[in-house]
């Protein structure tokens, strides 16, 4: 075998073994959604008890605790990146095209989020917020089901249809203090719990 020859058998090699580490690679997309799902499930049940009064706070606060929670995932990432990187398969084309699917569905919330603001300011009607949860909800289920694909994860279609049924949900109980419970509840379901789920699973052979 001359030189050449040998070259291209090692370089065939090189790329099969990283095409079935990246099969191989677990979902590392768990710590985001824990912490997401935590994070802003927990701001979601603090939102129901200032509107119900059980936390002797005004109104007005619900604007400072969103933006705190929100400040906390964003510091949250370069951790969790950091993290990601470390791991098996954290380089691989797997869990990057499933992190780009997620960041991308993040963009999405951040530009819908400004676009509800500008319609309430124009319009003086905040409650084209109680449409937000729904939406969120909805882009979770478009993500979890790209990650079940991409992933070759079947269980994670059953959190993806979960998503689009809260997302129903959240406009049935809108207009109320118990959308923000109901919404709490829901990012506990599909957003807390599975990541809790996923981050178990990455030591697993």
């Amino acid at each position: 075998m001359t030189d050449a020859q040998t070259k291209i058998a090692d370089d065939l090699a090189y790329l099969k073994t990283l095409a079935e580490e990246g099969r191989a690679a677990p979902v590392l997309a768990g710590p985001y959604m824990a912490l997401g799902g935590g994070v802003f499930g927990i701001t979601s049940l603090v939102a129901y008890a200032i509107q119900t009064r059980i936390l002797p706070l005004p109104a007005s606060a619900l604007g400072g605790i969103w933006l705190a929670s929100s400040l906390v995932f964003a510091l949250g990432l370069p951790l969790l990146n950091r993290r990601t990187r470390t791991r098996p398969g954290g380089a691989g084309s797997l869990n990057e095209t499933i992190g780009t699917v997620w960041s991308q569905a993040g963009i999405a919330i951040s530009v819908l989020f400004v676009a509800l603001v500008v319609a309430g300011y124009r319009t003086a009607d905040w409650g084209v917020f109680n449409l937000f949860p729904s939406i969120i909800l909805a882009l979770y289920g478009l993500c979890w089901m790209a990650a079940a694909h991409i992933g070759r994860t079947g269980w994670l279609r059953w959190i993806g249809v979960g998503s689009f049924i809260a997302s129903v949900a959240m406009a049935a109980v809108a207009g109320g203090p118990g959308l923000w419970l109901a919404y709490a509840i829901a990012l506990f379901a599909v957003g807390l719990a599975p990541g809790l789920v996923l981050m178990r699973q990455e030591g697993r052979p």
